[in-house]
């Protein structure tokens, strides 16, 4: 049943796809027609409460930190409507990409979804600036800028307005870093002339190909296959997607070259968000908020774990004692984002972690 509702649902989005994320909400279904599709799904369940499904890419493993953010999130919005609200995960990209995602949020054919910043930057170009490579030294540095109202707020509101897709809390993604089936990585010279499958995003291609190694844009449920026909010499991933993709198990080595971080996102559509009374719609922000927390401490446990066992696996783990020099790398990244967006979000950052 979910596979067809998904083959449904993606037929509608590759078909709206080039609509973008620009225009007002009424593109979009009504509130009250959202509302009632989705009680009738509940209804033929034999439930009384309303099922929202929600999509990531990622597979529907416990120890994911896609899947935990989910399931965390169902949980504590079961728990605070007292059963009148469900989520229905749906798991390893059955709604399409994150970018079909989010166009399925703006014209109403998808509930919920986790989005990762890089594809946010996509669509509304200031938040790119949490994708530069290096920004943060570490997890604490990112919650404090991510965290901050006076600065995200004014990002999410155009992510609203224009996108017509309602943020409700970040969880964690991590730090990302390079496993490959060539050499390992201990500096920058190693990198020139991998050939890294990155996402089809120009920063993550422009910070590739400014670190010397050779980007190819390869959709995320394409990559394991390309790693393994050798269309590509490896991928960048954070330590948990590494592992609960089964990418340690075709690659040989693993470099902690951290050189994105990658905040992951609750996700609402419009449609749905306006169909909530406002009591419903604290119920949403408050099982979000917290399932974001919790979720955030489970990723920063297991990821030690993770690691620990592809190296008992037979991957070889790199450590990286130079990062500078990749920093450095990068200037001309930093430069063209400033050309695209002015210093305005970069000088916030700055301001604040100093």
């Amino acid at each position: 049943m979910k596979k067809a509702i998904a083959l449904v649902v993606s037929t509608v989005i590759f078909c709206a796809a080039l609509a973008g994320c620009g225009g007002s909400g009424n593109s979009q279904a009504s509130p009250s027609q959202s509302g009632s599709q989705q009680e009738t799904v509940a209804s033929e369940s034999g439930g009384n409460a309303r099922v929202l499904q929600i999509g990531h890419v990622n597979p529907g493993k416990d120890n994911d930190q896609y899947h935990t953010l989910c399931t965390l999130f169902g949980e504590k919005l079961t728990a605070l409507s007292g059963g009148a609200f469900e989520i229905d995960i749906l798991s390893d990209s059955l709604l399409g990409g994150e970018r079909d995602m989010m166009e399925g949020m703006k014209i109403g054919t998808v509930d919920m979804a986790i989005i990762t910043n890089l594809y946010y930057g996509n669509f509304v170009q200031d938040f790119t600036v949490f994708d530069l490579p290096y920004i943060f030294a570490n997890r604490d540095e990112a919650y404090s800028i991510l965290d901050d109202g006076n600065i995200m707020d004014p990002l999410t509101d155009k992510l609203y307005n224009d996108c017509d897709v309602k943020f409700l809390a970040w969880g964690e993604g991590g730090f990302r870093h390079v496993v490959n089936t060539v050499r390992p990585i201990n500096d920058i010279g190693d990198m020139r002339g991998l050939k890294i499958r990155v996402p089809e995003n120009a920063l993550y291609i422009d910070s590739f190909k400014a670190m010397g190694s050779n980007p190819t844009a390869v959709a995320f449920s394409e990559t394991f296959t390309a790693v393994q026909q050798k269309t590509v010499d490896g991928l960048e991933l954070p330590i948990s997607s590494i592992y609960t993709g089964g990418y340690h198990e075709i690659c040989n080595y693993l470099s902690l070259t951290g050189h994105f971080y990658s905040p992951i996102a609750l996700n609402m559509a419009r449609s749905v968000w306006e169909s909530l009374s406002e009591e419903e719609q604290g119920w949403f922000l408050q099982a979000a908020k917290e399932a974001g927390a919790e979720q955030r401490v489970f990723v920063q446990e297991i990821e030690s774990q993770f690691i620990s066992e592809m190296e008992a696996s037979g991957a070889q783990v790199s450590e990286i004692s130079d990062k500078a020099s990749f920093r450095n790398a990068c200037e001309s990244v930093y430069q063209s984002i400033k050309n695209q967006i002015g210093n305005d979000i970069l000088d916030k950052i700055d301001a604040k972690l100093k």
